[in-house]
């Protein structure tokens, strides 16, 4: 049977998923989200027990599941970024899985039972969805993107400032350094300031529809069931200038460690690399993004940029005379 591997690995999901959610309810201390966890492992139990089913119904024997190390994973990023940003990773996962279990129904021949079965499932991945979501819900979420999307511009734009410089200059890195440190705190400011207005407008907007939602709740009794997260323009601020701080740190620092200027820029794009491969799967995961596709993005973005403003530094120097500081 072709679609046989396929179906092991929605059992293998299903397996993995039931275990997930109870191995997280055992150290939830919120008792209504502990029960929610239990109902949805129980859940996702009942999918896993239709897969093997269908498979042995086929023929095909299906080996015992063994846990994997993503459940330790997902524990630690519950107790380090809290159960807002681990439900918002676990919806992700069950919005694959919606797509994976309609195009199955669609292009396979099932019996009557099965396509009912599968409708139950689809429906129940679509509620865990949903709660996944109210739980993901949160102005923390909000600020973990600031975080991670505050220091991805400082590691873009000061990486780019000092490679332009050394291309340009070929003396005393210190100098560099201390250019790049003054873009950056330039830059923090301009990148707070401009989060803090960005984000108040977009509050403005929230709290006028909040506002409306309530009138037709109060006054015309209805519901639209939209519900709106208010973030606070001053935490978004700070949270966007002391990463984008950050950021230029780790750029600006190699130049202020003895060594000549190219060394510097390649130990600062080094560091660069690190910081966008982890920023970049945090924003992914927090946004509903290919992890992988985002990383590469920050990576392609951030060199490219330190690779053009190099060249431009360099065809500078070149033009100019003016290699040394």
């Amino acid at each position: 049977m072709k679609v046989s591997k396929e179906i092991i690995n929605y059992y293998i999901d299903e397996m993995k998923d039931s275990t997930l959610y109870r191995s997280l309810a055992e150290i939830e201390t919120n008792e209504n989200v502990r029960e929610e966890l239990l109902k949805l492992s129980s859940m996702e139990k009942e999918h896993a027990d239709f897969w093997k089913f269908f498979l042995e119904r086929r023929g095909i024997k299906v080996k015992e599941f063994k846990p994997s190390f993503t459940i330790g994973l997902y524990k630690i990023l519950r107790k380090i970024f809290g159960l807002a940003f681990t439900s918002k990773v676990m919806e992700m996962g069950e919005a694959k899985t919606i797509r994976e279990y309609y195009e199955f129904y669609r292009r396979t021949d099932l019996s009557e039972e099965e396509k009912e079965k599968l409708k139950q499932i689809v429906e129940d991945e679509l509620l865990h969805e949903d709660i996944f979501h109210k739980m993901g819900s949160s102005e923390k979420i909000e600020h973990i993107r600031d975080v991670f999307l505050g220091m991805n511009d400082g590691l873009v734009e000061i990486l780019a400032t000092v490679a332009g410089l050394t291309g340009a200059y070929s003396g005393n890195p210190y100098i560099l350094g201390v250019i790049g440190s003054i873009v950056g705190i330039s830059g923090m400011l301009s990148m707070a300031i401009g989060t803090y207005i960005s984000v108040k407008n977009q509050r403005q907007v929230k709290e006028q529809k909040i506002f409306e939602n309530r009138v037709l709740h109060e006054v015309l009794n209805q519901k639209t069931g939209i519900e709106e997260t208010l973030e606070d323009p001053l935490k978004a601020a700070y949270y966007t200038g002391l990463f984008y701080l950050l950021g230029t740190i780790l750029i600006v620092f190699p130049f202020f460690l003895g060594l000549n200027s190219t060394y510097a820029l390649l130990t600062s794009a080094g560091a660069a690399i690190i910081a966008w491969t982890i920023s970049g799967f945090i924003v992914a995961l927090t946004s509903g993004l290919s992890a992988t596709r985002k990383i590469l993005e920050m990576l392609i973005t951030g060199l490219g940029a330190a690779t053009i403003t190099y060249t431009i530094g360099s065809l500078i120097s070149s033009l100019l005379g003016i290699g040394i500081l």
